[in-house]
């Protein structure tokens, strides 16, 4: 597998996890990758939210 391949099965898996703490975790680790990919990071609220993280995640994949 690739990069690209390994972020989007975790964006799926971030999407169907409904623990938040999981949740989180899988999103914090599709950030870092995107930073070692891309060396861009994105900006980040103080309060995540599902809602946040949802949006984040369709961005990410667009």
């Amino acid at each position: 597998m690739n990069a690209v391949e390994d972020i989007r099965d975790l964006i799926r898996a971030c999407r169907e996890e409904n623990d938040m703490d999981s949740k989180l975790l899988l999103f914090e680790l599709i950030r870092k990758m995107l930073v070692d990919s891309t060396g861009k990071d994105m900006r980040i609220p103080s309060l995540l939210t599902d809602d946040f993280i949802n949006s984040a995640l369709d961005r990410i994949r667009h």
